[in-house]
């Protein structure tokens, strides 16, 4: 379904005042391509709203001195969560986008959706009261997880980590959980969009390869998320590379998952039993990612053996950076997710050179590959971001039967709950590897 023009004007609007930080009305209207007339009805509507205000002018030239915008950043908050098998993450920004409250929080393991989810909502209504926001002043939740997904149903579709997980109404059950509306996105897609913003990029068209247990891709077009027919676009870690390799879960052989992955890296490094118990190495699929940061400190190190294993799957990520860039004709990718958080310098010199040899993008222009800023938080902060960008960022707007939000229980159809009083002390999560302003308080962990 389409969205309406006033609302696609004022998402529009609204994102450039985010992006630009302080502007005036005749800024976004040169940046936006809209006229005068229409930005001063969309802004007068904004500031009605609470969402926007003024902060001043700014004289110089010829005419009146220009008065300059800002969103208001406490307006509104939301919040993105990034569940991963291994290792999760729950963030909370500002209506800026600004993150203003994080924790690290253990991963899915092989708990089953009924037993997980209240668990996760319960590290969501703690880091909000920590941090002592107001409830009434959430938008809604931005769920971040493994593809391929049904964004409007709220469900994935794959039986990963357990059978259980397939087809179960995540987003539904999540915000009645809550008492929020939720939205499903791809952590890829979640990660360039949170790349997009909280970037340093000088583009606005690039692709991100985004590596946590498993490997995915995105691309940003145009200042636009690239979605495809069913918004399960550039699954990169799907792309068979070597038709003689390995089988993968997808029923490929040879996907850049299974020769570049962490399970790849730490599968290679378990049968060398001397270096699996030199590296101190678990074993499992719920340490994979635990047992690869061990790897990568130990490479970091200057560990020739680990060193190996690394250049190996940066090899194999460089040859699926050269599929994303000869595809979508882009010139910088960038490379997030947790696994890149120790290691990710040494991904980038060896994506590098692969991509300086095959892109064809190089014979034009210099062809880049990038850690992100927030390489262990992008997916999160991308959901957040997910939210705001929604209709449900728009919240004093009448929403109608043109502004569906794939994914979302409205707030309407579920009940507000109050944050539920403190539990019996328990264990504390592990800390944020990037900790922001506020911290959270101890909460339970994840089942296993």
């Amino acid at each position: 379904m389409r969205t309406s023009p006033r609302a696609a004007t004022g998402a529009l609007v609204l994102d450039l005042i985010r992006t630009l930080g302080t502007v005036s009305r005749v800024e976004l209207a040169d940046r936006s391509g809209l006229t005068a007339a229409t930005i001063t009805h969309v802004v007068r509507d904004l500031i009605g709203e609470g969402l926007v205000h003024e902060v001043g002018r700014v004289t110089g030239g010829v005419g009146s001195p220009r008065r300059l915008l800002e969103l208001d950043a406490g307006a509104w908050f939301a919040v993105g969560v990034q569940l991963d098998r291994s290792a999760s993450s729950v963030v909370v920004t500002d209506f800026a986008g600004r993150r203003v409250a994080s924790t690290a929080v253990r991963g899915v393991g092989r708990g089953a959706p009924d037993d997980t989810l209240p668990v996760l909502a319960r590290h969501i209504d703690l880091l909000l009261a920590g941090a002592g926001l107001p409830r009434d002043r959430v938008l809604g939740v931005g769920l971040v997880t493994h593809g391929p997904q049904d964004r409007a149903a709220g469900a994935v579709l794959t039986g990963q980590p357990t059978p259980e997980w397939r087809d179960y109404p995540l987003t539904a059950t999540l915000s009645r959980l809550l008492g929020l509306p939720v939205l499903l996105e791809n952590d890829a897609t979640a990660a360039a969009v949170g790349e997009q913003w909280v970037g340093a990029l000088d583009v606005d068209t690039f692709g991100v390869l985004y590596m946590a247990t498993g490997v995915g891709g995105g691309v940003i077009a145009g200042a636009e998320v690239y979605r495809g027919g069913t918004a399960n676009p550039v699954e990169i870690g799907h792309v068979p590379v070597d038709p003689a390799g390995p089988a993968c879960a997808c029923g490929s052989r040879g996907c850049v998952e299974v020769l570049a992955g962490p399970g790849a890296v730490v599968g290679t490094a378990l049968g060398d039993p001397a270096l699996a118990g030199r590296l101190g190495l678990a074993g499992g699929a719920d340490a994979v990612l635990a047992d690869f940061q061990r790897v990568a400190r130990a490479a970091v190190a200057g560990d020739a053996a680990c060193e190996a294993l690394l250049a190996a799957s940066a090899r194999h990520l460089g040859t699926a950076a050269v599929t994303l860039m000869n595809l979508f004709d882009v010139d910088t990718v960038v490379l997030a997710g947790p696994a890149f958080g120790v290691a990710g310098p040494l991904y980038v010199a060896g994506v590098q050179e692969v991509v300086d040899a095959g892109a064809l993008a190089r014979l034009l222009r210099p062809v880049r590959v990038r850690l992100s800023r927030d390489v262990r938080v992008s997916a999160a902060v991308g959901g957040a971001l997910v939210v705001l960008r929604s209709p449900l960022g728009r919240p004093g707007a009448v929403p109608t039967a043109l502004d569906p939000v794939p994914g979302v229980v409205s707030a309407e159809a579920v009940p507000r709950l109050a944050p539920a009083s403190a539990p019996a002390p328990v264990p504390a999560p592990a800390p944020a590897a990037d900790p922001a302003p506020a911290a959270a308080a101890a909460v339970p962990a994840l089942p296993a």
